[in-house]
């Protein structure tokens, strides 16, 4: 993925699950040396919050599985605000972290790998 794009086009995965409400995720591949999953969902503090953690997409005998190194890939906290998780409330919060992330990486503010492993 090019890292100064004004409107990616990203694909988003909505799911309700019983009991947790809606959910969105979107996997963005290759930036700066990460793969980035983007989600979006309520969280215990009654927020729906929407993150984009760095880390690896890996698709091994026909399943899919994203893996990161916790304290030590990043984490960003892209958007939140208290409202009841409703498919259009998720659509609407996860579309703005979505469109934060663009507005991050077009900055030049998304972590790079490379700047991780010189750091060491």
């Amino acid at each position: 993925m090019n890292t100064n794009q004004e409107n990616p086009k990203y694909n988003t995965t909505m799911k309700n699950t019983k009991g947790y409400g809606w959910s969105a995720k979107t996997i963005v591949k290759n930036v700066l040396g990460y793969d980035w999953n983007i989600s979006t969902f309520k969280a215990s503090s009654g927020n729906i919050s929407c993150t984009a953690q760095g880390g690896k997409q890996e698709v091994k005998d026909g399943f899919e599985s994203f893996s990161f190194m916790m304290f030590e890939d990043p984490l960003i906290r892209l958007y939140q605000e208290k409202r009841r998780a409703t498919q259009n409330a998720v659509e609407e919060i996860h579309d703005k972290g979505l469109a934060k992330f663009t507005e991050l990486l077009n900055a030049g503010k998304i972590p790079s790998k490379d700047d991780e492993s010189t750091q060491s």
